[in-house]
């Protein structure tokens, strides 16, 4: 008898995340179906990227990390800098891999009854390694620079303009 398969067992969302890295030439691996890796540079140092399929609950999870080393005593600083900069974000939310020594961005996306579409993947994929270059300077000052949290996090939202 045939065995009818769920949509979300039907379609690897990895698959896609796989044609668009390497379609922006990044270098991954896949180590099972379910997940893949890749490596870039990023603009503070390299940036690892990670996507997982979930199929129950269907999810997809994508994760970019970079290390960022934190002196004990910048350990208050660090919890003040997340909650600062998740609220500037508008597509996932950071954390800090303590193991790793890592600062995170991470967003799931609930893929029950859909399927993945190439837009939003690569949107998360960009905001989450956009949002890591950005960032990371402010983290850097508040944590070796003595800067406020507050006051980091307001001047890693400047945008300049043009070329110095």
């Amino acid at each position: 008898m045939f065995k009818q398969r769920t949509f979300a067992e039907a379609l690897n969302p990895i698959d896609l995340v796989e044609d668009i890295v390497r379609a922006w030439d990044w270098a991954y691996s896949r180590d099972d179906s379910r997940t893949l890796t890749a490596e870039l540079q990023g603009g503070w140092g390299e940036t690892s990227v990670c996507a997982a399929w979930h199929m129950r609950p269907a999810v997809m999870q994508i994760a970019a990390a970079c290390r960022l080393p934190v002196p004990v005593e910048g350990r208050n600083a660090l919890l003040e800098m997340l909650a600062h900069a998740n609220d500037m974000l508008e597509i996932g939310h950071f954390c800090f891999e303590r193991d790793a020594g890592a600062l995170c961005i991470r967003h799931a996306i609930p893929l029950r009854g859909i399927s993945a579409s190439r837009e939003p993947v690569e949107d998360i994929l960009l905001a989450a390694t956009s949002g890591l270059d950005q960032f990371y300077p402010a983290f850097q000052h508040a944590l070796w620079g003595g800067k406020s949290p507050v006051k980091a996090v307001a001047a890693a939202m400047i945008h300049p303009m043009g070329e110095a």
